[in-house]
């Protein structure tokens, strides 16, 4: 079972990363205060989520375990787009 907590989370992320990606050139500039609490702050959760994103795509793939280099597919950061990119987002905020 999932806490409830990392489906507040995830949830809450969901909001801005739709509004960033969205088609229409209004709701792109109109950026919402999304009150989270004292402790956790979406925006920097989200921008701290893409900056790894970024990373790994950086870092390059690696070697996790014994198969071989090039035996599994990995999905990049700048190749994605729309609802892939939201959920490669809300898996890393997940991590």
């Amino acid at each position: 079972m999932k806490s409830i907590l990392e489906e507040y989370t995830c949830g809450k992320a969901i909001l801005p990363t739709m509004l960033e990606e969205s088609d229409d050139p209004v709701v792109k500039t109109v950026q919402p205060s999304l009150k989270s609490g004292r402790k956790w702050k979406v925006t920097e959760a989200v921008d701290e989520a893409k900056e790894c994103l970024k990373m790994i795509e950086v870092i390059g793939q690696t070697q996790t375990d014994r198969r071989g280099l090039g035996s599994t597919t990995v999905k990049w950061w700048s190749k994605t787009e729309g609802k892939e990119k939201r959920d490669m987002i809300i898996d890393e905020i997940r991590k």
